[in-house]
């Protein structure tokens, strides 16, 4: 009788220790750990793959989420949700979070203070107007660069409109960050090598957007979502 409930109680311990592993490799928090219901104060972002990548076709491949909402999907349900999260050269290649906001330190990234540099650059106050002296020659102004927010079949839509120069029958360049150069040492994003993917000569302009038809694709290459646009 005492051998047959040992048994029993080694059944039981042994079942409830399945289903733990169960629920953390279904990527869900372990029952009775009190961290799970403490956050941060402020939002923190995961660069995952895309679950939709490939059947919507104006979905990027890799999107933003916040630290605690990825997604349940077949590869996170057995391998864990870090299956999906981004490599640190892809976060290069993609950008700061939306709104500048933080990486999460699950992103494993040796450059989340450098991705919140351009936000608090564009805080600080904005220098007096330049004054030009008479016979120095012009400086010439930067072109406007934007990004592509949705791909069709033929045609794209891009956030750039009449104030930043585009005009009616202007060709703009579609280019993409391929290669980012990051510093050996301090783990610094220095840049990044872009390589032109289309051209598209724009047809319509909006108020908060412009249309342009896609005339030539590299070889290979396929228009995306948040490719950068560039004037020429």
């Amino acid at each position: 009788m005492l051998t047959w409930r040992f048994a029993w109680l080694v059944a039981l311990l042994l079942a409830v220790s399945a289903c733990t592993t169960l629920r953390e490799l279904a990527g869900f928090p372990a029952q009775g750990d009190p961290s799970v219901a403490i956050k941060p104060a402020e939002t923190r972002w995961l660069l995952i793959k895309n679950p939709r990548f490939g059947d919507v076709p104006s979905e990027p491949e890799y999107v933003w989420v916040e630290e605690d909402k990825v997604p349940l999907t077949f590869k996170t349900f057995f391998r864990g949700k870090s299956a999906i999260i981004a490599p640190p050269e892809v976060v290069a290649r993609y950008g700061a979070p939306p709104g500048g906001g933080k990486i999460s330190p699950r992103q494993g990234a040796p450059y989340q203070v450098s991705a919140a540099e351009p936000a608090k650059a564009e805080a600080k106050p904005a220098a007096g107007p330049v004054v030009q002296r008479a016979g120095a020659p012009a400086v010439p102004e930067a072109a406007k660069r934007g990004y592509v927010v949705y791909v069709d079949t033929n045609r794209i839509v891009i956030d750039l409109v009449a104030s930043d120069g585009v005009r009616l029958g202007a060709v703009v360049s579609l280019r993409r960050d391929r290669i980012p150069i990051v510093h050996p040492v301090t783990g610094e994003v220095l840049g990044s090598l872009d390589e032109e993917v289309a051209t598209a000569r724009v047809t319509e302009v909006r108020d908060k957007f412009s249309v342009a038809e896609i005339q030539a694709v590299a070889p290979g290459s396929q228009v995306q979502v948040k490719d950068r646009v560039i004037p020429k």
